[in-house]
């Protein structure tokens, strides 16, 4: 049997296309970085990632965020609902002396809260369902960006990505593509790095640097 020392890829790459999945990922970077392992990471932070904590600033992060947003029907869902009537109202809000600038501040208020609740029970029960399948097409279009001919392991973290690594798996059956974010593999390597706390909730805490977008 090798030793995994010798077979265990030098690089990672994760992906995650949902933000819940960012403090397993965190977790996971921190012990494979302290061993030397480099780990790349390919969010789609367009939707669905607004109060979502940042990715470790060790993790190379490339993002399909702004591609994301840019897809037709979502921008018009977008532009029609939410950011052209607020845009209309705060600006009348700002520029209207007196009891109508409140009377369009108020206004204001009313629109967010119903824009609010057409996303939730409208906007994600329609665009949950089609998401895995959007962001796996986008992503297969971006794989150059990864590097993977310098990747032995490419980890799905969440459910969402399934679909792409099926796609992956038929098309470079020669990497490892699994849901396992598994630091153990990695336990052999001698650390060659200190552990540095991070706790992005914390106050003052290092900031990572600006996602790559893809």
């Amino acid at each position: 049997m090798t030793d995994t020392l010798e077979t265990a890829p030098e690089r990672v790459v994760v992906v995650l296309f949902r933000s819940g999945a960012v403090k397993r990922v965190n977790d996971y970077a921190a012990d494979l970085i302290r061993r030397g392992v480099a780990v790349t990471a390919l969010v789609a932070d367009g939707q669905g990632w607004g109060r979502a904590l940042p990715l470790h600033p060790g993790i190379e992060v490339y993002s399909l965020g702004r591609t994301e947003n840019r897809n037709p029907l979502l921008w018009t869902y977008v532009a029609l609902v939410e950011r052209l009537p607020g845009g209309v109202l705060r600006r009348l809000r700002e520029r209207l002396p007196g009891p109508l600038g409140r009377a369009a501040g108020f206004a204001e208020r009313v629109h967010r809260k119903i824009a609010g609740k057409l996303r939730k029970h409208l906007f994600w029960p329609v665009y949950r369902p089609l998401r895995s399948q959007a962001m796996r097409r986008l992503a297969l279009r971006r794989l150059d960006a990864l590097r993977l001919d310098g990747v032995a392991r490419v980890i799905c973290a969440d459910e969402s990505t399934i679909p792409f690594g099926w796609a992956l798996a038929r098309r470079r059956p020669d990497l490892e593509v699994t849901r396992a974010l598994d630091s153990s593999v990695y336990e052999h390597r001698p650390v060659v790095a200190s552990s540095v706390p991070w706790d992005p909730e914390e106050p003052g805490a290092a900031e990572r640097p600006p996602y790559m977008q893809v």
